[in-house]
């Protein structure tokens, strides 16, 4: 029978049974990445993105692009950065469901936060222009002031329960918040 050489020296199972990347300095790196590559490319981040570049062209072929592309490449950068990560541990003894420091959940809502008040702010003021008729833009603020509530049930919820994703979430929720209102005040103030 083949011997199996180890590549890291993993904590004794008697002490830890169960390991994440973070605990061991070779894949720790790999999984840094893997998260700054999903916080910078997820759903979120590449619809706002698809709104800015909407704003900014104008055309509505080239948002739908940019967007499909930092999401689809960011997932595959992202997925390819986390087995690396994880394949330095066993998977009987992966602790998968371990929760990430509040320091990188409050990091990556911050940034959808600011990447999201940017889409909606920019989104108003393209609905201001003079080409774009009353009753559609009521409605598009309309359907982003219910959004917006949506947003913030469910936050109540999420703070209600002591969910741990709820510290990440609530830049994000202030954000869409914070941009409906200057939304209503360049559309209708």
């Amino acid at each position: 029978m083949s011997s199996v050489t180890e590549i890291v020296d993993l904590p004794d199972p008697a002490v830890q049974p169960l390991v994440h990347p973070l605990d061991l300095p070779e894949a720790r790196g790999h999984f840094r990445r893997s998260w700054l590559i999903d916080s910078a490319t997820g759903p979120g981040v590449a619809a706002c993105l698809a709104a800015v570049v909407w704003f900014a062209s104008n055309s509505y072929v080239v948002p739908l692009i940019a967007g499909f592309a930092v999401l689809v490449f960011g997932r595959l950068a992202a997925g390819f950065s986390e087995r690396e990560a994880w394949a330095f541990i066993p998977r009987k003894r992966q602790d998968r469901a371990r929760t990430l420091p509040w320091t990188w959940r409050l990091g990556s809502g911050l940034t959808l936060a600011v990447l999201l008040a940017a889409a909606i702010v920019l989104t108003a003021f393209r609905l201001e222009r003079t080409d774009i008729s009353d009753p559609v833009r009521t409605v598009t603020f309309g359907m982003g002031a219910a959004v917006a509530v949506l947003v913030l049930g469910d936050q109540i919820i999420r703070l209600i329960r002591r969910r741990p994703e709820a510290l990440g979430m609530l830049p994000g929720t202030v954000a869409v918040l914070g941009a409906v209102f200057a939304a209503y005040t360049i559309l209708f103030g």
